[in-house]
This record gives structure tokens, sequence and C-alpha cells, in this order.
């Protein structure tokens, strides 16, 4: 069976990074929401943006690098694929895909040059978001 698991967006972040480490392993993570805009047409013929929040999560290095240059409204594209995280809380069961950046480039000016790419450095071991308690694996 083959499968292939990439992801490439390109939209504006919604709030500024949420930089913090997790509490099993003390590996930083840096959380950023990103708005990617569909435009189309509406039922009256009017273009419209209709935009689509993604979450992104950032690692290691890569998160430092987010936490100290990309804030609110900047324009990113960000390379990785995709994720499920799964976790309970309250003895709810909850599930949530997002996306694990692997390459983040920086669109526009600010602290850091225009272009500016920084990737994930090595491949870090998936780690649950949620609670940091990584459960039961369905598979």
């Amino acid at each position: 069976m083959a499968s292939f698991n990439k992801v490439i967006l390109m939209g504006n972040l919604t709030r500024d990074p949420e930089l913090r480490m997790t509490g099993t392993n003390g590996m930083k993570v840096a959380r950023l929401r990103l708005a990617v805009n569909e435009r189309r047409r509406d039922r009256n013929g009017q273009v419209q943006d209709f935009p689509v929040y993604i979450d992104v999560d950032a690692w290691d290095k890569l998160a430092e690098l987010c936490g100290q240059y990309l804030a609110k409204g900047r324009p990113i594209l960000v390379e990785g694929r995709l994720q499920m995280d799964s976790w309970e809380k309250d003895g709810v069961k909850h599930q949530k895909l997002k996306v694990r950046a692997a390459t983040i480039k920086f669109l526009s000016q600010g602290d850091r040059p225009t272009g500016g790419t920084v990737r994930e450095e090595q491949e870090q071991p998936a780690a649950p978001m949620a609670e940091d308690d990584p459960g039961d694996i369905p598979f």
C-alpha cells in the first residue's frame, strides 16, 4: 500500500505564535494558527474570500525561531505533513487534524530578511499536544 503525506500552505497568522515546552521531555513547540483564503463567487455572484483556519505545530529550533520572528498577520509558507492528535479530557475522546511543519518560509519584512526559510533540523518523535499524554494509539 502506497501513501504520501505532504502539505504546502500559504496564508497569514491569525495570532502570535504560542511557544511552550512539553511536559514529558521538555521539547519546545510553537502553535501557529494559519488563515488560508479561498476566493470564489457567492450565491449572488460576488467574489468573496472564504477563510480556512489551520493549526500548525513547529518543534524544537523551528519553534524557537517562529516565537522570535513571527507575529499575528505575518504571511508565511508552510511545508509539512498532516498529523492527527488524539486525547481524552473529562472522559471524552477528542481528535484534531493539524499540520506538523518541516519548513516555514517568512514572506514579509520584519526582524528577519524577506524570504528567510527555517527548517526542522531533524525529525522529532510525534508528541500529543493536548495533555502531553500519549494514551493508546489505535494503529
